[in-house]
């Protein structure tokens, strides 16, 4: 595996940054006061109303998860995964093999209302809270949802990587991670959001993640490449 750039500063950034990290309530991790959040999720307001994520991101999150979101699976081998080339939305491509060495996040969201435009800013936010160590990727691949809803554009200037298209089961991307994962699990309507390890060996996979969960699964990877320096 190649060295990835800027690691042999990342003991001094985890000390520094990290504890300056403090991630307050917002419209990424509570839902706004005064509102029946329970009653409109149970409504499938989640998918179906623009406003009701960015109004009640937490129930929402709780509403569309599974008993189980979290799954895991190991590659025995090299990583194929830093093989693919795939184009982003400006038709630039992307070579995975500049991954090697990050932690990353590959987010596979349906396009539905509300739901897809709020999670595009979400990983927006959780690139920003890591961008200093350098070693942090997040790409998003938009899903087959609902016609006419869209990711929305990411901001000016955004390193978060968004892929062109709009993909399903039969994605060369998404059918090489949802087999890391134990058969029958995956559902591509669901939003899947996949943690790679930054040697690509270990894939992970959690259901309808928020700010809290990509908070806690960076954070373990990064651990473990700091006490690997």
């Amino acid at each position: 595996m190649k060295a990835a750039a800027h690691t042999y500063l990342l003991p001094l950034i985890l000390f520094l940054f990290f504890p300056c990290v403090v991630v307050a309530s917002n419209k990424f991790d509570e839902d706004k006061k005064g509102l029946n959040c329970k009653e409109v999720a149970e409504k499938d307001y989640c998918t179906k109303d623009p406003q009701t994520y960015f109004d009640c991101p937490a129930t929402c999150a709780e509403h569309l998860r599974p008993q189980r979101p979290h799954w895991g699976g190991f590659e025995r081998k090299e990583s194929p995964f830093y093989e693919f080339n795939i184009k982003d939305v400006n038709g630039k491509t992307i070579r995975f093999e500049d991954f090697d060495g990050h932690v990353t996040v590959v987010a596979l969201v349906p396009l539905y209302p509300g739901l897809a435009p709020f999670h595009r800013e979400l990983l927006e936010h959780v690139f920003d809270i890591y961008k200093k160590t350098f070693v942090v990727s997040i790409v998003i691949l938009p899903m087959k949802g609902q016609d006419g809803v869209t990711m929305g554009a990411l901001k000016e200037g955004s390193k978060v990587k968004m892929l062109e298209g709009v993909g399903d089961e039969e994605h060369e991307l998404v059918k090489y991670l949802s087999k890391k994962i134990q058969k029958g699990v995956f559902d591509a309507s669901m939003l899947n959001s996949f943690i790679i390890s930054p040697e690509g060996t270990h894939v992970e996979m959690h259901i309808s993640a928020d700010l809290s969960t990509y908070r806690q699964y960076i954070d373990s990877h990064l651990k473990d490449l700091d006490d690997e320096l």
